[in-house]
């Protein structure tokens, strides 16, 4: 016991080896070479570059997503730029990055849950050695020679994983260096604070506040239509009286009543959906997805960019949307040419006549 506690550290609820613990086993040194021993030796430090190269590929990720969140900006701030580049072309060559950045944490991960597996493993096959009073080749043989077979393995994967995540980085950069990105980034980069919707109760909502529950007569309690208004330039977005209640918990400093609320959060000008439609059914159905859904960023940017390109869908009907099956449903409808089956909220248009 005594050995075994001068060997083995306790991290993280796992058994790991102290650098120099195989070394000074004589058994062991006579049945693995110097570089299998070299390579075990060196886990726990190449264990944390690991962790270095996925929080530096994860910042990548954020990057990317937060100039596709930002490129709308861009675009209506600099209308000019539609003449010099490609949005289309420009977002296809950001999917491939997202996709090469996505590629590597995945790579690293696994190489990461490899070593600790043949770390752990390691560190049982000593502990067993070292309680046997005459350790003998053979009683460990089987187990030796499926350690040694998993270290070559893991070797040989390890030096491909390299060369793909190198090659992948160079390319990853590039994209991130292109003047046009570096422009997009620095010129429009935001903080973008998901809303997430918690389902509390509403009481607390100030039913004793009678300023915030002053609701203007031509404001709707409730309302049900998603109404896209030419003659008006605005957009108004279903809500419902708790979802404004709950802005107004949530967040006390920055909305005054309720009021305050559907005019910040529930209509918006016509050009912030149809000046550049692409953009926009990428951007709400990211939010979607990502926000309400709270589902993962891989997640989110892939059915982010399944829709963009869908140019029958109105991006004010995503944005219109309170969940992932609301739009589905909605695009069943819209394929099936029945829309008027689409009943979880009403939609109307105010066309300027001609």
């Amino acid at each position: 016991v005594i050995i075994v506690l001068k060997v083995y550290i306790k991290n993280k609820g796992e058994m790991k080896m102290a650098p120099s613990a195989i070394y000074n086993n004589n058994f062991l040194n006579s049945l693995f070479t110097t570089k299998e021993f070299d390579f075990l030796n060196h886990m726990d430090s190449d264990s944390q570059k690991i962790d270095s190269m996925i929080k530096k590929e994860e910042n990548n990720r954020d990057l990317i997503v937060t100039f596709i969140n930002n490129l709308h900006d861009a675009v209506s701030t600099h209308p000019e730029s539609e003449q010099s580049i490609s949005v289309s072309k420009l977002l296809s060559d950001v999917q491939n990055i997202f996709e090469l950045v996505n590629e590597n944490i995945e790579n690293l991960q696994k190489n990461k849950e490899t070593t600790l597996a043949i770390n752990q493993a390691m560190v049982d096959l000593l502990i067993r050695i070292e309680s046997e009073k005459d350790p003998h080749e053979e009683k460990f043989e089987n187990e030796i020679l499926d350690l040694k077979d998993k270290i070559t393995d893991f070797s040989t994967v390890l030096e491909k994983s390299k060369s793909t995540i190198i090659l992948n980085d160079i390319k990853i950069d590039n994209f991130l260096q292109q003047s046009i990105v570096k422009k997009y980034l620095s010129a429009f980069s935001m903080e973008i604070e998901p809303v997430k919707i918690s389902q509390t109760s509403f009481k607390k909502a100030s039913d004793s506040n009678s300023t915030i529950l002053n609701i203007p007569a031509d404001i709707e309690e409730n309302n049900s239509t998603l109404l896209v208004s030419e003659t008006k330039k605005k957009v108004y977005l279903p809500y419902s009286k708790n979802e404004v209640l709950e802005y107004l918990e949530q967040y006390p400093n920055q909305y005054r009543s309720f009021e305050d609320v559907v005019k910040q959060e529930f209509i918006y000008p016509i050009d912030f959906y149809l000046k550049h439609p692409v953009i926009a059914r990428f951007r709400e159905t990211y939010a979607l997805i990502r926000d309400r859904e709270s589902k993962s960023v891989i997640e989110a940017f892939k059915y982010a960019m399944d829709m963009m390109f869908h140019y029958d869908l109105n991006p004010t009907i995503i944005a219109a949307c309170k969940t992932q099956d609301q739009l589905e449903n909605y695009l069943s409808c819209l394929e099936r040419k029945k829309l008027d089956e689409f009943t979880d909220f009403e939609i109307k248009f105010e066309i300027n006549p001609f």
